[in-house]
């Protein structure tokens, strides 16, 4: 995917090649959540499509892994998925290019490597849900 602002590319993979970062969890202490998260979170963006546009709330893990070169990325990935996956039916269209990536009827999972952070992408296709989950981790603790 093609980030217009900075002429970045942002390459999604179908495989996780971070697995290290789901071997420990523990209760996050800036997050809203009880439930142990991965020591490496940092947080998460979760979204929606309305129907018309993208409707999107960053959520806290781990405000202590957080620097400013994470936000600008974490901002820039979020803005390059919202804005060339515009409609419900082109995230549709997109996720059906890649069927290894489904992981339920309506849940694919996709993988990015960042500069600042990795990323795990999950889509969900089906409306009246939250259709894009953005988590990041820290690229080492």
């Amino acid at each position: 995917m093609k980030n217009r602002k900075e002429n970045r590319t942002f390459e999604l993979q179908e495989t996780c090649n971070f697995p290290e970062v789901f071997r420990h969890c523990s209760i996050a202490p800036d997050s809203l959540s009880p439930s142990e998260m991965p020591d490496a979170q940092i947080g998460h963006i979760r979204a929606y499509h309305d129907g018309y546009q993208w409707q999107g709330q960053y959520f806290p893990c781990r405000n202590g892994l957080r620097t400013k070169a994470f936000d600008r990325e974490s901002q820039d990935i979020y803005r390059c998925l919202v804005t060339q996956l515009d409609t419900m039916e082109a995230l549709r269209v997109f996720c059906g290019k890649y069927p290894s990536a489904k992981v339920g009827e309506h849940e694919y999972s996709f993988f990015m490597n960042g500069h600042a952070a990795d990323y795990w992408i999950r889509f969900i296709t089906r409306r009246g849900d939250y259709n894009l989950y953005l988590k990041a981790y820290a690229k080492r603790l």
